[in-house]
């Protein structure tokens, strides 16, 4: 359309929606009603100066879409999807916490295999102590880092009530495990003796690493994995699966209504 069909379109649409607005919701309304105030003028005077079929052939128009505007009504698929999309809406914060409590945990796991790896390292040299080991723990942390820079600034008030209340601030029991080898390792016996099973069973933590990271790897192929089919597999549910099954139960409806009628 060139801009001045345009304007003139545009000019027409607001004229009837005047008309629309007036009638909207009378369902008695006629066309010779629609005509007669067209002829008044009292809505808009677009047709005072318009010959009766001009005004006619308008009338006509308007109510075609007035009877549109008051037919409209809403759909059992409307509100199927407004409860799909409000559920969504109200879930997906949660699910999202929950999606990234899961990583986390994974991370987790990753972290404090490292944090064994950097033990095995420390407790064989010499004058290392618990707060060395804590210090180097703190460095490389990243899930535990909080709650470990906590336990390396009380740690002067008081070993083993700073390593007691690291234990209170995490949950992970494997973390909780290598805090209370550092807790006995304060007071009672050597670091070597306290990580004595990380020492002696050094090849089976290895494997168990190897495994650990093989396993955390594939975990997280499989979230990448849903997440990159996700987009395809509502596209393909939203624009095949559904309009397929809506044509079908609409189609249905209308032969089971067909043979209502017939009978």
């Amino acid at each position: 359309m060139s801009e001045t069909d345009s304007a003139t379109a545009m000019e027409l649409t607001e004229s009837d929606n005047d008309y629309i607005y007036h009638f909207r919701g009378d369902t008695s309304v006629t066309q010779e009603d629609i005509e007669r105030e067209m002829e008044r003028g009292r809505i808009n005077q677009d047709y005072l100066e318009s010959s009766d079929d001009e005004i006619a052939v308008a009338a006509e128009r308007v109510l075609e879409k007035i009877q549109l505007v008051n037919s409209e009504n809403m759909q059992w698929f409307e509100l199927l999807l407004a409860m799909v999309f409000g559920i969504i809406a109200y879930n997906g914060p949660i699910w999202m916490l929950k999606f990234q409590a899961k990583m986390r945990q994974l991370d987790m796991e990753d972290e404090v295999m490292q944090f064994q790896t950097i033990i095995l390292m420390l407790m064989r040299i010499e004058r290392v102590n618990v707060e060395i080991i804590l210090e180097w723990l703190e460095r490389y942390a990243n899930i535990f880092k909080e709650p470990i820079s906590k336990c390396v600034n009380n740690y002067e008030s008081g070993p083993w009530e700073a390593l007691e209340q690291l234990k209170e601030d995490v949950s992970y029991q494997e973390f909780i495990r290598i805090v209370e080898s550092l807790q006995a390792a304060v007071e009672k016996i050597p670091i070597a003796d306290a990580f004595d099973e990380l020492d002696t069973e050094r090849d089976y933590y290895q494997a168990r690493r190897k495994d650990s990271n093989e396993r955390l790897i594939s975990k997280k192929g499989m979230i990448g994995r849903g997440i990159g089919f996700a987009p395809m597999i509502v596209i393909f549910v939203g624009y095949l699966i559904i309009p397929l099954v809506f044509i079908g139960m609409t189609s249905m409806t209308a032969s089971m209504n067909g043979l209502a009628t017939n009978y």
